[in-house]
């Protein structure tokens, strides 16, 4: 699986990288076949603004929130990740049941 890092307005951390992959190798397990990531990290005045967008199992799951801090931050994407990702997987249960 493939992660790429953007990072505008903020030098690039590797502090940062390693706790968004932790994110994503949380969430990477729920997936059947997970394609690629790409993270964003941005900082606009006082907003440390972080968007992690996943691409597998037949779906794009893009979360973004914005704190003053930035690992503040990535744990909120990786909360609305897991939701995005339950719901979807949700969807797909359902439809499998009624047609199968």
């Amino acid at each position: 699986m493939d992660i790429t890092f953007h990072f505008h307005n903020i030098e690039s951390s590797e502090g940062l990288k390693e706790a968004a992959r932790k994110v994503i190798d949380k969430l990477s397990p729920q997936f059947s076949r997970l394609i690629g990531a790409t993270v964003r990290f941005k900082v606009e005045k006082v907003n440390q603004i972080v968007e992690i967008t996943m691409n597998g199992d037949g779906g794009v799951f893009v979360a973004e929130d914005k704190t003053t801090d930035m690992y503040a931050s990535l744990d909120l994407v990786e909360k609305k990740l897991e939701r995005q990702i339950k719901k979807h997987k949700g969807k797909q249960h359902a439809h499998h049941a009624r047609h199968g």
